[in-house]
């Protein structure tokens, strides 16, 4: 039994850094016993690979770690990873940060489709988010760091998130045609409550999952619980079919469609200018966001060999986005700057953002001889996006003069790519080394549909072609430790927002204009590690270095002089525009083990650090974080388990001049799993239990070194936990 565990949770440990909460393991056979036994991952080759075959590091998380973190939201995945970080909170923009390298820089995949992209997407503070998708339809989440361009194309700049979701196999076991599951949730964190189901239904050749869950809540608070208020609403509704044409191939369908609504009671983008203007009083100010995501997909998978395949997925998909915020606010108007204004006045800003995606998307594999396996794949995708933002002001119902005021923060863009990629396994050495070359060869349109600046001036086109290579290796120095390099590329188109962005914001001292002159950012990506087993000690380090030449990145170019409309004064204005610099490096280490005491007890640990410079000034880029890690202690019995883990930061002092540090901190969690029997299960995650008050480095990075970081301190000791009953 002791031996079965153990070769579970190493499954875990042979990514390249692990989070020490994760079992990998579902419905494994008392008799197995099988050190070869690893967590299948897709993101490293885009086929099925037990993950101690992939010459390269791949963060997991599962649908038992999900459960046992009590994980809510896309923001609490990887909490104990401290290779990567999420951005923002339950309700605000969020997104992906690997190695230091975030924003629309990483690509993020569910079940093969492109994810919608961020509006103002830097990693830190973006103004609308990614990863709309409710956590409780998760099988699986993996991270591919470094670039994966030879694989996934455009935008696997610094590494790719592959979501993976259920189907009804994942409940139907032993010839069962009905099952499924209650589950019942409550996080202090907000105040969320939650309820979902599922069932699984098996009708003739037919499979049916069914997946319905509705959150209900507030803001994720900082320390001292001073956030607006926010009440935050969800609801997704997921259903998956199966049809089972033969034993080798069969046809998927998939629907998912999630939507959130957050209220507030404060209107910051519309307001903020007014609330320390002479005669201006606020007397009302909400707020209302509306997040929607659709996402189908017709999926054909075969394992019926032919001469050009032994293993072929096809599929077509949709992805639509729309995220909608309105600002409200009434100001009570006594004030004379030169001419009397005296009114009650009430003002609207309507921002809607919206992204729709279609692809075909196809894969193969074709096992050549015992030495060379062969995949290959053609991809082929458009998007359009666009973001639309309406003020309006009125006076007793009645607009003021030159409102409604409509404008496009960038013009409707229409985005092509295609793209067709292969690589080659190698086996060598009677199995002992893997080599794997690839490459791929994209091309890439990005059209503002004719659209013109102020100025008169057509925005550019962009036409790009590019071919991508990649190298891995394995080699294997023992039946339990094994080597890996690897080398990869990547590039990125700049993104429409960047390259087409006009955004006037000279009544705060500055503006963006577009840039005509931008080139694709590009990245090389160097890695070696280790990882493998010496007796009860499981372990896993790498070492990686990457380069990301023609960087895109905001400049001062001008500065202008502007009269302020309301004060009539006149004042400086900063006017920006991306533009690619040479280079910028990152660098770093990560290492984590697991030692198993006994054959209830192990203890574990892991720690990442980095590094990250723009190579034309020196300076550090803000989205790297500090040396951290976490140290814990785990219990697992039959039916109880239990970890108790420390979080931990080195102050930040990789910070450029005028730039805050940020203190490191120590924290501690206690997780606990009881099955009361084989069909209920309570799992209770604590959270900061010694109630410390600290900040994470991303929260802080970039802030002035004398501003007040209060506002963006984590929540104190908290509580969760869920219930569900399987049937």
């Amino acid at each position: 039994m002791w031996m079965k565990k153990r070769t579970i949770l190493a499954s875990a440990i042979l990514s390249a850094l692990v989070m020490p909460t994760i079992s990998l393991a579902n419905n494994i056979e008392d008799n197995t016993v099988n050190t070869d036994f690893e967590v299948i991952v897709v993101s490293g080759t885009k086929t099925e690979k037990p993950l101690r075959d992939v010459a390269g590091s791949i963060s997991v998380i599962t649908q038992e770690d999900l459960e046992k973190q009590v994980t809510t939201d896309m923001n609490q995945l990887f909490k104990y990873d401290p290779s990567i970080q999420i951005s923002g909170n339950t309700g605000d923009a969020q997104n992906f940060v690997v190695r230091g390298m975030g924003g629309d820089r990483i690509l993020m995949i569910k079940d093969g489709m492109r994810m919608n992209e961020g509006y103002g997407a830097d990693g830190l503070n973006d103004i609308v988010g990614r990863g709309f998708i409710e956590t409780d339809i998760l099988k699986q989440v993996e991270v591919a760091k470094g670039a994966a361009s030879s694989l996934y194309g455009s935008d696997a700049l610094g590494g790719i998130v592959v979501f993976s979701t259920k189907s009804a196999s994942d409940y139907l076991v032993d010839g069962e045609k009905f099952a499924g599951k209650i589950k019942l949730g409550y996080s202090e964190q907000g105040k969320q409550q939650s309820i979902g189901t599922t069932l699984a239904l098996a009708t003739g050749d037919i499979e049916h999952l069914v997946n319905i869950a509705m959150r209900d809540g507030e803001e994720s608070q900082n320390f001292d619980e001073t956030k607006p208020e926010l009440d935050i609403d969800s609801t997704s509704y997921f259903y998956n079919a199966k049809y089972t044409i033969n034993a080798n191939d069969f046809f998927s369908f998939s629907a998912d469609i999630w939507d959130q609504e957050v209220v507030g009671n404060t209107a910051y983008g519309l307001l903020d200018y007014f609330r320390t203007l002479d005669g201006y009083d606020i007397v009302k100010e909400s707020s209302t966001g509306d997040k929607k995501n659709k996402s189908f997909q017709l999926r054909y998978h075969s394992e019926s060999a032919t001469p050009f395949y032994d293993q072929l997925n096809i599929s077509i998909y949709q992805n639509k986005t729309t995220q909608e915020n309105v600002e409200y606010g009434q100001l009570d108007i006594n004030a004379n700057f030169g001419f009397p204004v005296i009114e009650l006045r009430d003002m609207w800003k309507t921002s809607v953002y919206q992204q729709e995606t279609q692809g075909f998307l196809s894969n193969a594999s074709l096992n050549i001889n015992t030495t060379h396996t062969l995949g290959y794949g053609l991809d082929i995708e458009k998007s359009e996006s666009k973001r639309t933002e309406v003020k309006l002001y009125a006076v007793e119902g009645t607009p003021k003069n030159g409102y409604p005021q409509t404008a496009d923060k960038f013009p409707k863009t229409e985005v092509s790519r295609a793209g067709f990629y292969v690589n080659d396994e190698i086996t060598l050495l009677n199995g002992q080394l893997t080599v794997t070359p690839g490459a791929r060869f994209d091309t890439y349109d990005m059209d503002p549909n004719n659209a013109t600046k102020e100025n008169g001036e057509a925005y550019k086109k962009f036409d790009q072609n590019n071919l991508s290579f990649n190298l891995g290796a394995l080699y294997r120095i023992n039946d339990s430790v094994a080597l890996f390099a690897q080398y990869g590329q990547g590039f990125k188109v700049p993104a429409y927002d960047l390259a087409y962005i006009d955004h006037d914001n000279s009544i705060y001292g500055y503006k963006i204009v577009p840039s005509d002159d931008l080139s694709p950012e590009e990245s090389d990506a160097y890695e070696i590690g280790l990882r493998g087993q010496v007796s009860n000690f499981f372990f896993s380090a790498a070492i990686y270095y990457n380069e990301y030449e023609k960087f895109l990145s905001t400049a001062l170019i001008d500065i202008e002089t502007s009269t302020n409309p309301y004060s009539g004064e006149e004042a400086q204005v900063l006017v920006y525009q991306y533009q690619n610099i040479d280079s910028v490096t990152t660098k770093g280490i990560e290492v984590a083990g697991r030692y198993y005491l006994n054959d209830i007890f192990s203890i574990f640990a892991n720690a990442a650090y980095q590094d990250g410079k723009n190579d034309e000034t020196d300076e550090y880029i803000t989205s790297i974080t500090p040396l951290s890690g976490v140290a814990g202690v785990a219990f697992e019995q039959e039916d109880l388990s239990a970890e108790l883990i420390v979080n931990w930061a080195k102050r930040m002092d990789k910070v450029n001049v005028n730039n805050i540090e940020v203190a490191g901190y120590g924290t501690l969690d206690l997780l606990m799993s009881y099955e009361l029997n084989d069909d209920l299960k309570f799992n209770v995650a604590a959270n900061n239990l010694t109630n410390k008050k600290f900040v994470r480095y991303i929260n802080g990075a970039g802030h002035a070194s004398n501003a007040s970081l209060d506002n963006i301190t984590e929540a104190g000791r908290t509580i969760s936990a869920n219930i569900h009953y399987s049937f």
